[in-house]
């Protein structure tokens, strides 16, 4: 019987977990497979933020020096089945792998327009570098672009685009930008920012349809918008597949406990791929986008994989995005029974607290010139995993020192 662990993915979530595998003791093979990455296994955030003369290149997400040391394999190569009666995995080359234990850190696929809306027209999306590469290669000859979608990788990549001189129009279905993610607060100083640097948007409007002799964009508002290049930032989907084919429980993503294990004892899912207990046992089932919580979730599961005392991952989730010369980040998740309070420091440094019922600390997002906020998220990130009431007139004034409310 064998004593490999295999890890399919090779992102953030599955290099930590490898990592951590040898970490907690592990002596047998592990080995990565995946369709994609697994030569040099690459960061991903830096894949929407570049300008025109910026060379394309991969960031290694640890120096490849690292991952030999600790003897992790390396294989290219697509998984096609996964048999959890026999344990063993089936590539599209014919080869078969057996495992122990069985990490899926098969991330997310952008979530594509409906075929009807774009019929021919090549629309451009952003998931690995290979599509970063096609955007450049667009945006050196484009003189015009449209986004579709207002999120973090819609407006991320609208300042990339807007600095290699690339005039950019951004098309959103909701009425302001990052509306699942920001306050109105926030949102409304990353537009503001945006609107400097000449990005023009469209809200509350759908696309009715894109034409691509001229390339043209309709919306459902009447108005019609040539372009050289579509992109499409619309989210995404839990990449799932084989988790579904294998007959493992999966609900807006691979389903785990907070150990990180699925309805298979012997299978672990991590990263953007798994819907996870927000914040413990009996959490609400979450699944995030978050290079963050990646790295942390990786982690926990290469450990649980191998030790005989098990962590649970309880950690608040954060999230970041750069916006030009400013830094936006986000601690906890908002919801509609939170109370907002504001702390405004000037016109481009701002910070929202969302406290729940019972005046405990939940959310908090904000943005500010270079890393200003950096500090202030790192001290929210504490009080909400401290969960103490916290007066709402001390969030409110920005005199009072956030680590003074510990």
């Amino acid at each position: 019987m064998t004593n490999r662990i295999l890890i399919i993915g090779a992102g953030h979530a599955a290099i930590r977990a490898a990592l951590a595998i040898r970490e907690a003791g592990h002596e047998g093979p592990v080995t990565i497979i995946a369709d994609e990455g697994s030569e040099l296994p690459y960061e991903r955030p830096p894949l929407s933020k570049w300008s025109d003369d910026a060379v394309t290149c991969a960031l290694p997400i640890v120096p490849i020096e690292q991952l030999n040391a600790a003897n992790v394999e390396r294989i290219a190569g697509k998984v096609i089945s996964l048999d959890t009666g026999n344990k063993q995995l089936v590539l599209s080359d014919g080869s078969q792998w057996a495992y122990s234990k069985l990490l899926l850190a098969t991330g997310a696929n952008a979530r594509q327009l409906p075929p009807a809306t774009n019929g021919d027209t090549a629309i451009h999306y952003l998931r690995d570098i290979a599509d970063t590469v096609k955007l450049k290669q667009a945006a050196s000859v484009a003189r015009q672009a449209v986004i579709i979608g207002g999120g973090f990788i819609g407006l991320e990549l609208a300042a990339s685009l807007r600095a290699a001189g690339v005039a950019v129009h951004v098309v959103e279905a909701a009425d302001r930008l990052l509306s699942r993610a920001v306050s109105m607060e926030v949102s409304r100083i990353v537009q503001q920012i945006h609107q400097r640097h000449e990005v023009q948007f469209s809200f509350d409007v759908a696309i009715e349809e894109i034409m691509s002799q001229p390339c043209t964009v309709k919306l459902s508002n009447g108005t019609t918008i040539t372009t050289d290049m579509i992109i499409a930032g619309i989210g995404s989907l839990a990449s799932t597949e084989l988790a579904q084919q294998a007959g493992l429980a999966v609900s807006n993503g691979i389903v785990v406990d907070s150990h990180l294990r699925s309805s298979d004892p012997d299978i672990y899912a991590a990263g953007d791929c798994c819907a996870f207990p927000l914040y413990g046992p009996g959490g609400q089932a979450t699944r995030l986008e978050s290079w963050q919580a990646a790295g942390d979730q990786g982690e926990i599961a290469g450990h649980n994989m191998v030790a005989q005392t098990a962590r649970s991952y309880i950690k608040s989730p954060w999230f970041w995005s750069e916006q030009y010369d400013h830094v936006l980040q986000v601690a906890g998740l908002p919801s509609t029974q939170m109370q907002l309070v504001q702390r405004s420091y000037d016109e481009t440094h701002h910070i929202t607290f969302g406290l729940n019922t019972d005046g405990t600390l939940g959310y908090a997002c904000g943005i500010a010139p270079g890393l200003k906020i950096a500090k202030d998220i790192r001290l929210a990130t504490k009080l909400i995993e401290k969960a103490v009431p916290i007066s709402k007139d001390a969030l409110c004034d920005p005199s009072i020192a956030l680590k003074s409310l510990r």
